[in-house]
């Protein structure tokens, strides 16, 4: 009678675990997800799915160092979209620069790049944070893909 009730406990135990481990998977970041790569020239900065529970990533922008483009990656579930576009706003989300980037695009094959200096060159007197959105026909309200740090790295922490 010992032996059955501890082999039934065991059997539960399993079952729990197996259980816990299958609910642990999210469903969040697999396919039909928002996705966004941004790089500066060739160099993998932010890689990260674009969903309302995750924090905005920060992306630190040292005037010191010589980069000279911003290259966004943006993956709208795979489909393929136009009228895409890159919008720098301020902190009260004034709009301060929009880059248009015409034709067909599909995840992350047609890349959106923007000229470093014209970032550095926008940044507002009193502030050295502003935000960086992406949009597209399909996507009008588009999404805040990153808060862009202007300062020096040693002084502001990235995500």
């Amino acid at each position: 009678m010992k032996k059955t009730i501890s082999f039934s406990w065991l059997y539960a135990l399993v079952g729990i675990a197996f259980s816990g481990l299958l609910f642990s998977f999210s469903t969040s970041t697999g396919s039909g997800a928002h996705s966004v790569q941004i790089y500066l020239d060739s160099k993998l900065i932010i890689e990260q799915y674009i969903d309302s529970r995750t924090a905005t990533p920060k992306l630190v922008l040292d005037p010191s160092e010589k980069y000279n483009q911003l290259i966004v990656k943006y993956n709208e579930c795979g489909r393929t979209v136009s009228g895409r576009k890159i919008t720098l706003k301020d902190d009260h989300n004034k709009v301060l620069k929009d880059w248009a980037f015409e034709g067909q695009a599909t995840g992350f094959k047609e890349s959106m790049t923007c000229s470093v200096k014209e970032i550095l060159a926008l940044k507002p007197k009193g502030s050295n944070t502003l935000k960086l959105f992406y949009s597209s026909t399909d996507f009008p309200d588009g999404s805040q893909i990153a808060s862009v740090v202007i300062g020096d790295k040693t002084s502001t922490a990235m995500n």
